[in-house]
Parts: C-alpha cells; sequence; structure tokens
C-alpha cells in the first residue's frame, strides 16, 4: 500500500513539474485570467542560477558561466479592481499569474566592479538574455509578464569572479529604485 502512495506522489510530481513547463502563451482557447494591472514599487530580490540542493547558488559558491542566470523579482502593487479575487474561478493548470507593469519605462544592469575587462559603471543590460533571446536593455513593454525576469549572461570572464552589479527599475515618472547583488564566483568551463 505505502509503494502505491508513493507512485501516486510521484506520477502527481512528474505532472505538476510537466505542467509548470507549459507557457501561458500555449492557451488557444484563452482559458487563462487577463494579465492584472499593476505598477512595480521596485526589485523585491535579485537572485542567481543555478539552483542545486533546494537553494539558488549564494555569494559564496562557484558556479560555471554556462549553469549561471542572473534573476530578480519585481516588486508590484496592483491597480484599481486588480485586486479582487480570481479564486472562484476554475482555470487551468498551465495558467501563472501575469501582470501588465504600466510604469516602468526600462531596466539597467551597471557594474559596481570591474568585471570581464568591463570598468565600474559599465551598463551590462545588453549582455543579459531572457530565454525569449532579448537582452534587459530591449525590455521596454511590459504587458503579459511574470514578477520574476532572468537572464543568461554572455560576457565571460578571464578569471574566476564575481559579478556586483546595481539593478536598476527605472520609472516613468523620471523617479528609480536599485538594488544590489553580488554573483556566485563564476567561473569558465
Amino acid at each position: 500500500m505505502r509503494n502505491r502512495g508513493t507512485q501516486l506522489f510521484s506520477l502527481l510530481f512528474v505532472i505538476a513539474m510537466i505542467q509548470s513547463c507549459i507557457r501561458i502563451d500555449e492557451d488557444p482557447y484563452n482559458r487563462c485570467p487577463s494579465p492584472k494591472a499593476a505598477n512595480a514599487v521596485g526589485i523585491k530580490q535579485v537572485f542567481f542560477s543555478p539552483y542545486k540542493n533546494q537553494r539558488y547558488a549564494t555569494a559564496s559558491d562557484t558556479v560555471s558561466i554556462s549553469d549561471f542566470r542572473y534573476n530578480f523579482e519585481l516588486d508590484l502593487s496592483l491597480i484599481g479592481n486588480s485586486n479582487s479575487s480570481d479564486s472562484s474561478l476554475a482555470y487551468p493548470l498551465v495558467c501563472e499569474e501575469t501582470f501588465r507593469i504600466e510604469n516602468i519605462s526600462n531596466l539597467a544592469v551597471i557594474l559596481t566592479n570591474p568585471f570581464a575587462g568591463l570598468p565600474v559603471g559599465t551598463d551590462i543590460s545588453y549582455a543579459l538574455l531572457t530565454p525569449e533571446g532579448k537582452n534587459i536593455a530591449q525590455l521596454k513593454t511590459f504587458d503579459q509578464v511574470s514578477v520574476y525576469f532572468g537572464a543568461k549572461l554572455t560576457l565571460k570572464p578571464n578569471t574566476i569572479t564575481q559579478l556586483k552589479s546595481r539593478i536598476f527599475v527605472f520609472f516613468k515618472d523620471g523617479s528609480r529604485s536599485y538594488l544590489d547583488a553580488t554573483s556566485p564566483y563564476l567561473k569558465t568551463n
């Protein structure tokens, strides 16, 4: 009996993992809720992949540059009736909560220490590629987005080193918010 429970749990886990890989744009019947209108308040956190042993890489870890991802989470404030709960509606498991962020003009990632031959103050947003193939500097429209963003670093350091940066979110009203981050030690393969 215990084996059957373990098998059922394993099957449910596999199904959940498969469904979590399905993108929201694969909802051909528009069964998922519309994006919620929101304004960004700032950056909630910066965290680094790879994700191993149930944790993200920290500043004390050493990781391969090929496995490294620069990830961040925006801090949002919902607008208007977006605060109403859709929990009474049944949406398919492929739905991911998305937002239409209205107040961001652009994002930037600035070096706070030299990295890969680049000096302090260099904007490396062009060297951080999203899974969609856009670099962070190209992100200007934030419609149907998650609060989580991830990017692959295309710069290759010559030695084992850390990426020390300040990520900025610039708002349409001219204000800005930022957060400093220190990556794990990065090594080339």
